[in-house]
C-alpha cells in the first residue's frame, strides 16, 4: 500500500485538558460537566471503568462520584479550543495533508512512508509539545482508519491495518462498531442478515444499493478498501454564527433576557467582523425549560437587512425590537440565543436605494473595541448591557482557570 489515511484522536480530550495543568490528577477519576453543570460530557478511563455512562445527569451520580474521590470540572470551552488549536498546529508541522474533523480529531494522508514511523513521530511530537495524550489509527480509508484508531486506544496508542490485517479481521468486526453505523442502521443491517464487516463486503453491490442507497454503497466501498471520503484541507465557508446559552436560573424579568440577548449579539458580531464578513439576517430566540409547563411558549424571530452589516449597534437595536415581539411576562425563560447568517465579504458591500444612510460609520470604533477586548481576552469594553449578567450566566461552580488565555490565570511554580 503506497497511500495511507490516518486519524489522530485526543484521548478523553476535555479531561486531558484539565489534567494538563493538574498533574496530580493523572490516574485519578475525573469528569467534565456540560453547560450549567447539568450532565457528564467527558470521563476519564477510571470513571468509565466504574460504569458511569456519558450524558448522565450529574445529580444522579453525584454521590457515586464523590465516594470514588472523583474530581469534577465545569466545562471550559475557551481552554479546550486553545489546546485543540495547539494540537493541530503541531500536526500540520509534521504532516502535509491534515483535515480537522472535530475539536479533538483530525484525518491525515501520507504516501510512500512507513505508517508506523509517521504515527509514532506525530504522537511523540504532540505529546511532548502540547502534553495531550493521543491515539492514531491508519488504514486504506477513513472508515477503516476510524476503526484502527479505536483499537489504538485499547493498546499502545498506534494501530495500523494494512490490507492483510484488515481482511483477517473483518469476520470478527461487528457493523455496530463501524463509524457511521448507529443503532437504527445496525438494526436494518441485521434485518437483512448483515452482521459483520465481512458480510457487508461480500454482499452484492446492487442489493446494497437497493436496500441502503448511496450511503450503503459508499460504506461498502470504504470497508472494502476503496477510499470514498477524500482528505479535504480546505474548509467549507462558514454560513452562520450562533451564540446561545442556558441560564443559571429561569427568569421572568425582561431586562435580564435583554441583557442575555445583547451578550450574544456582541459576541456573534465580533466573530463576524473577525471573519471579514457582514450578515444580512439576524435571528434571536428565547425559550423556557424543556421540562416545564411553559415548554411551548418559546419562540424565535428574524430580521433581514436590505444592506448586510457587521455593526453591533444595528444588531442590538433590531434584536431588542424582535425581543419585544417574543417576550411574555409570565413565562420563565431559561435560554436565549442569536444567529447571524446570509454572509457576504465586508469589502464587497453594495448599497441599497432604500436603505437609510444617516447612521455614522462605526467600522473604526468596532475595530478598536475588538482589538482591545481580544488583547485582554475578555469584554473590557462593552455596550448594550443592562449590567445584570450574573442573573442569567451559566452555572460553572467548578471551572478551572483560563491557564492559556488570561495572564492572571497562568500557573505559577514555586521552588
Amino acid at each position: 500500500m503506497t497511500q495511507w489515511i490516518g486519524i489522530l484522536d485526543c484521548n478523553n480530550f476535555f479531561v486531558s485538558c484539565e489534567r494538563l495543568f493538574r498533574p496530580d490528577l493523572w490516574g485519578k477519576p475525573v469528569v467534565v460537566l456540560s453547560s450549567n453543570d447539568g450532565c457528564i460530557v467527558a470521563r476519564s478511563q477510571e470513571v468509565k471503568d466504574r460504569g458511569i455512562p456519558m450524558g448522565v445527569p450529574y445529580f444522579e451520580v453525584k454521590d457515586t462520584l464523590r465516594a470514588a474521590g472523583t474530581t469534577v470540572f465545569s466545562s471550559h470551552f475557551a481552554l479546550y479550543r486553545d489546546i485543540s488549536r495547539r494540537v493541530f498546529t503541531v500536526m500540520r508541522q509534521e504532516l502535509d495533508e491534515v483535515e480537522q474533523y472535530s475539536v479533538d480529531e483530525a484525518f491525515f494522508r501520507i504516501e510512500k512512508e512507513d505508517p508506523y514511523a509517521v504515527a509514532w513521530r506525530v504522537k511523540r511530537a504532540v505529546e511532548q509539545q502540547v502534553g495531550i495524550p493521543v491515539s492514531l489509527g491508519l488504514a486504506a480509508t477513513k472508515t477503516q482508519a476510524k476503526f484502527a484508531n479505536d483499537r489504538a486506544k485499547r493498546g499502545d496508542g498506534v494501530a495500523v491495518f494494512d490490507s492483510v490485517r484488515w481482511q483477517r479481521s473483518i469476520g470478527q468486526i461487528d457493523l455496530k462498531d463501524i463509524w457511521g453505523v448507529g443503532g437504527r442502521l445496525e438494526v436494518r443491517y441485521k434485518r437483512h442478515r448483515l452482521h459483520t464487516v465481512a458480510d457487508l463486503v461480500a454482499a452484492d453491490r446492487s442489493r446494497i444499493a437497493r436496500l441502503f442507497g448511496l450511503q450503503g454503497v459508499r460504506l461498502q466501498q470504504e470497508l472494502s478498501g476503496t477510499p470514498v471520503h477524500a482528505i479535504t484541507q480546505a474548509r467549507e465557508p462558514q454560513k452562520s454564527i450562533m451564540s446561545s446559552r442556558s441560564f443559571r436560573d429561569a427568569t421572568r424579568e425582561r431586562e435580564v433576557v435583554v441583557d442575555a440577548v445583547a451578550y450574544h449579539v456582541r459576541h456573534a458580531a465580533a466573530d463576524l467582523r473577525a471573519m471579514g464578513m457582514r450578515a444580512s439576517t439576524l435571528r434571536i430566540s428565547i425559550r423556557p425549560s424543556r421540562h416545564g409547563d411553559f415548554v411551548l411558549r418559546g419562540g424565535s424571530a428574524e430580521m433581514r437587512f436590505l444592506v448586510p452589516t457587521s455593526d453591533t449597534f444595528v444588531f442590538l437595536r433590531e434584536a431588542e425590537r424582535l425581543l419585544d415581539q417574543l417576550f411574555e411576562a409570565d413565562v420563565p425563560y431559561k435560554k436565549a440565543g442569536v444567529i447571524l447568517a446570509g454572509f457576504s465579504p465586508a469589502e464587497a458591500e453594495q448599497a441599497s436605494l432604500f436603505a437609510s444612510s444617516d447612521r455614522p460609520d462605526a467600522t473604526d470604533l468596532h475595530a478598536t473595541i475588538d482589538a482591545i477586548n481580544a488583547r485582554e481576552h475578555r469584554e473590557l469594553i462593552l455596550f448594550g448591557s443592562r449590567l445584570r449578567t450574573e442573573k442569567w450566566q451559566s452555572r460553572v461552580a467548578a471551572r478551572s482557570p483560563a491557564y492559556t488565555t488570561r495572564w492572571s490565570d497562568i500557573a505559577a511554580v514555586c521552588a
